[in-house]
């Protein structure tokens, strides 16, 4: 019988086709489960932060209301949360508005939160050059801990003639408690500089009709400690009558792996969104809540 020989050549093809296959395969691989978790983790925090923003504006509105109509700041210390300004006057600048959820209170939603937040602002909201700093102590939202600074500045009308604001978060944090003694607390750092335009409701002081288009970017690190980058490509649409962002796509990228595309949808008010990555496209749930936290 004879024996057939492999040339040099015909190794080296062999080999070739091989590598060639095997860094194909690598290019196109779907999600691993990581990336899965790493962008249900990075929805959860955008969630938290984004409620943060929203509980701010209603007690700004709050005060605002309260300060230049005439009403009485005195029913505002006492219930969940109470709301609180350090200078009851509509002259004397910064003041310091304290919203204080206290032990704990369960508010729209279902979304529980305690502890406290500290708003100091320069001046009314609407006013063009005016800045509001945003500081946490002791505040947990459905027993999530979240520190960080946050810093928004009205930069006044753009060419659409809508007011338009620079938010920054510096030192974001949040920590996950652990669901047992045999693991760790998930932390998960944030950091961002993003531009909100104030797209509807600016011509009235209901806040249930304001819409923002957000564009920006931010950089974070994963429920491992690992660095990743995320830019909105398309403007995100944020509606205070709906608990989640409704529109726009955000560009999520991590050394060493191929970039992915976390997608809202089309403008439907519901907690769902994709992620999709060399045509494999996966639908995840939004959540106010971390998966060790579900029933």
């Amino acid at each position: 019988m004879k024996t057939k020989k492999i040339t040099p050549i015909l190794m080296f093809l062999t080999l070739g086709f091989f590598l060639l296959s095997s860094c194909q395969k690598e290019q196109t691989a779907s999600f691993t489960q990581d990336d899965l978790i790493m962008v249900e983790d990075d929805a959860l925090a955008e969630a938290i932060f984004t409620d943060i923003m929203e509980s701010v504006n209603n007690a700004t509105n709050v005060i605002d209301d309260l300060l230049y109509g005439g009403g009485s700041l005195k029913s505002m210390t006492t219930g969940c949360p109470s709301i609180s300004v350090d200078i009851p006057d509509t002259e004397n600048w910064p003041k310091v508005i304290t919203i204080d959820w206290g032990e704990g209170c369960e508010g729209f939603y279902g979304q529980t939160r305690s502890g406290m937040i500290k708003v100091t602002i320069t001046g009314r909201y609407r006013v063009p050059g005016t800045s509001r700093t945003i500081e946490f102590f002791d505040y947990y939202f459905n027993g999530i801990h979240v520190e960080g600074t946050k810093n928004v500045t009205n930069n006044g009308r753009n060419e659409n003639d809508n007011l338009t604001f620079t938010a920054t978060l510096e030192g974001g944090q949040i920590t996950i408690p652990a669901p047992d003694d045999d693991s760790e607390d998930i932390i998960l750092t944030k950091s961002f500089t993003k531009t909100r335009e104030w797209f509807e409701g600016e011509d009235t002081f209901n806040p249930f009709d304001d819409v923002y288009f957000i564009t920006g970017n931010a950089s974070g690190t994963n429920y491992k400690g690992l660095t990743y980058t995320r830019t909105i490509q398309i403007p995100l649409e944020w509606s205070a009558s709906c608990r989640f962002i409704k529109s726009g796509s955000i560009l999520i990228e991590r050394s060493d792996h191929e970039p992915f595309v976390l997608d809202y949808g089309n403008g439907e008010c519901d907690n769902e969104a994709t992620v999709s990555r060399n045509g494999d496209t996966r639908t995840i749930l939004l959540r106010h809540k971390h998966r060790w936290q579900l029933p």
